[in-house]
C-alpha cells in the first residue's frame, strides 16, 4: 500500500498493533513501523526477527533494533519532522519530545485508521469467515442448553467451539446472561443456573486472520411473558428497520435514529442507552459509529454492526445484532442466524 505523507512531516512512526498489521502484515508484538516518502521499515527485537521477515509485505524492510526505539531511530535516521499516532502513551510522547524536540514531532489523529475504515474484498472475506465460524459454534452450543446449566458452562463451550472451528481467539469477552441479568449490556458470565422460561443473551465473536466477527442473539428457553415478547418484537423490528435503511452517504446518526425513534415511539426509549452500532475489522470497535453522535458519512464497504436493545433493570434484557457491509443502495448482511430462536 502506498502511503502519502502530509507535507508537514518527513516520517511517521506507527506503534499501534492493528495499524502495523494492516500496513505490514506482521502479526507479532512490540514492533515499530517507520514510514517515509520512499521507504517502510519495521523495527523488531530479536524475538520476532525471523517471524517478521517471513510475514511482511515485499516493500517492508525488517531491522532488528536494540531498545529504546527513540534512541535507535534518532541515532540512525535523519528525521526532519516526526509524525505519530494520537493513541501513544503520554510517557512515550515525553520520550519522543525529549529526544527530538517538541518542534520536531507532531500528532496525526487517525492517520492509518482513515485507510482501514473502508474494507477491501479480502478483508470482507476474512470478516465473513470469522462470522461463519462464530455462527457454527453458536449453533453447536445451543445443543447443550438445558435447565441447570450455567452461564459459565455455555461460555466455555462456545469459546471452545470457536477455536476448534478455526478461530484464532475470542474477539472480546463473551457475554452470556440468563433472565433479568440480560439487562447488563456488558455483563460477565457467572454461576447463575438456567431455569425454564428464561431468555439467554449471547454476544460473541472470534478472530480469523486478524479480523473480528460480532453477533448477538437473545434465545428464548421455554415460554416468555407477553411483556417480554412485546419488547423482543420491538427490538427485532427496530433492527430490521436499521438494516433496511442503511446505505452509502447516510450519516451514522441517521441510521441510529431510525431504530432509536421506533423504540422510543413504542414507549421503550429510556431503556435503549447505547449506540445502534460500530465499525468492525482488525479491532472489535472501530469507526464509523452509529449513534446520536455519529457524524461520519457512511461509505461503501464499511463494515458495521446493527444492534438495538432494550434493558429494563432487574426485569429483562434483549439485544439482536447483525454484521453488515455498507453498499451504495443498501447493505450486505453477513449474519445468517435466525433472529427468533426458541429452545
Amino acid at each position: 500500500m502506498i502511503i502519502n505523507l502530509s507535507k508537514d512531516i518527513s516520517h511517521f512512526l506507527i506503534i499501534k498493533t492493528e495499524n502495523i498489521r494492516y500496513l505490514s502484515n506482521f502479526t507479532g508484538e512490540d514492533a515499530f513501523l517507520l514510514i517515509s516518502s520512499d521507504k517502510k521499515i519495521l523495527f523488531v527485537d530479536s524475538r520476532f526477527t525471523v517471524q517478521a521477515k517471513e510475514e511482511v509485505f515485499n516493500d517492508i524492510e525488517v531491522i532488528e533494533y536494540k531498545p529504546p526505539i527513540e534512541n535507535f531511530i534518532f541515532d540512525n535516521f535523519k528525521i526532519d519532522k516526526l509524525g505519530f499516532e494520537d493513541t501513544i502513551k503520554y510517557s512515550f510522547y515525553n520520550l519522543l519530545s525529549q529526544k527530538f524536540g517538541v518542534d520536531k514531532i507532531v500528532v496525526k489523529k487517525d492517520f492509518v485508521e482513515n485507510f482501514r475504515i473502508i474494507k477491501n474484498d479480502k478483508e470482507i472475506e476474512k470478516i465473513l469467515k470469522a462470522e461463519e465460524i462464530s455462527e457454527k459454534s453458536f449453533m453447536k452450543t445451543l445443543e447443550l442448553i438445558k435447565e441447570g446449566t450455567s452461564e459459565k458452562d455455555l461460555s466455555i463451550e462456545l469459546e471452545y467451539q470457536m477455536k476448534k472451528l478455526g478461530g484464532e481467539k475470542n474477539g472480546f469477552d463473551t457475554i452470556i446472561l440468563f433472565g433479568e441479568r440480560g439487562a447488563l449490556p456488558h455483563g460477565k458470565p457467572g454461576d447463575r443456573k438456567l431455569k425454564n422460561n428464561k431468555a439467554i443473551i449471547f454476544d460473541f465473536g472470534t478472530i480469523f486472520n486478524g479480523y473480528h466477527s460480532d453477533c448477538t442473539r437473545t434465545v428464548i428457553f421455554g415460554n416468555m411473558s407477553s411483556d417480554f415478547m412485546e419488547a423482543f418484537n420491538i427490538v427485532k423490528d427496530a433492527q430490521i428497520m436499521g438494516i433496511e435503511y442503511i446505505k452509502e452517504n447516510l450519516k451514522g446518526y441517521e441510521v441510529d435514529g431510525v431504530s432509536r425513534n421506533y423504540i422510543k415511539d413504542k414507549g421503550y426509549g429510556d431503556y435503549f442507552g447505547h449506540g445502534l452500532g460500530h465499525g468492525v475489522g482488525l479491532e472489535i470497535h472501530e469507526r464509523p459509529t452509529l449513534s446520536p453522535r455519529g457524524e461520519e458519512e457512511l461509505k461503501e464497504n464499511m463494515v458495521v454492526t446493527i444492534e438495538p436493545g432494550i434493558y429494563i433493570p432487574n426485569k429483562l434484557g434483549i439485544r439482536i445484532e447483525d454484521l453488515v457491509v455498507v453498499k451504495k443502495n443498501g447493505c450486505l448482511n453477513l449474519t445468517k442466524l435466525d433472529k427468533y430462536i426458541k429452545i
